[in-house]
């Protein structure tokens, strides 16, 4: 029984590494204010929606409290634009799309957690219950499993990430309130495509580095473990090869009778 449990916590285990680095990745992005001011500043959205960088920068704080609040309250992000008028930031079709977003961060967050719970609850068993180096190789089998499909998802975006971008939308949303103007729509305005492969790598980068510190203190522990289990043992001796029988010499025949 213990066996099929083992047989069975591993493979998990070595599913949830990258699930859960990639899912608190994009959870610390989608809630982290600055990420959207570094979008507001890098694309000077200041000049192609006409809005102050100071309020757009109030704005973003709105956005991460509407994304991330249990129960917040309808959007409506009301600024002063560069002629000191005073108006909504976005309009009826971007604000619908907002909300879409939010559910999605939503969804991702639920994800985010259970897949927490469930690595910290297959680390613990599997600790309590096999040898340590049982655990080191799932999650370093785990840090390998998510260092390739990283590496693929990179591979993918930088082949074309305009066209990986749209089929997100298309399997992400049930709509098209996505496809904005961005002559026209501040949402897009603020948050070009630029700054979705910026945001994109930066996730990339940061879950290959915690696959690879993941799997460097698991790889140095077994590296440790083989070696002391080898001074353990002491040194090897030479396997002996069994004696062979020597072969029988026939005794002499005089010349005489052999004639």
């Amino acid at each position: 029984m213990l066996g099929l449990f083992r047989s069975i916590a591993f493979p998990l285990l070595v599913m949830a590494v990258p699930l859960t680095l990639v899912t608190t990745n994009i959870r610390f992005a989608a809630s982290e204010v600055r990420v959207y001011d570094y979008s507001v500043r890098e694309y000077d959205a200041t000049a192609t929606t006409r809005v102050p960088q100071d309020e757009l920068r109030r704005a973003n704080r709105e956005l991460v409290t509407y994304f991330t609040a249990e129960d917040p309250a309808p959007l409506r992000i009301v600024v002063t634009n560069v002629d000191g008028e005073e108006d909504q930031l976005f309009n009826a079709r971007e604000t619908a799309h907002l909300g879409d977003v939010r559910d999605l961060f939503q969804g991702l967050f639920t994800v985010q957690m259970l897949s927490v719970a469930l690595t910290l609850v297959l680390v613990v068993t599997l600790f309590a219950s096999a040898p340590l180096k049982v655990l080191a190789r799932a999650l370093a089998t785990g840090a390998a499993f998510t260092l390739a499909l990283v590496g693929a998802s990179a591979v993918l975006a930088y082949a074309g990430f305009h066209e990986v971008w749209r089929q997100f939308h298309f399997l992400a949303f049930t709509n098209d309130l996505w496809e904005l103007d961005p002559k026209t729509d501040h949402l897009i305005q603020m948050f070009p495509q630029d700054f979705w492969f910026d945001i994109t790598l930066l996730i990339g980068a940061s879950t290959m580095l915690e696959a690879l510190l993941i799997g460097a203190v698991s790889g140095t522990y077994l590296y440790l473990t083989r070696w002391q289990e080898e001074e353990q043992l002491g040194p090897r001796e030479p396997l002996r090869r069994p004696l062979e029988p020597r072969p029988r010499i026939p005794p002499p025949r005089p010349r005489h009778l052999a004639r």
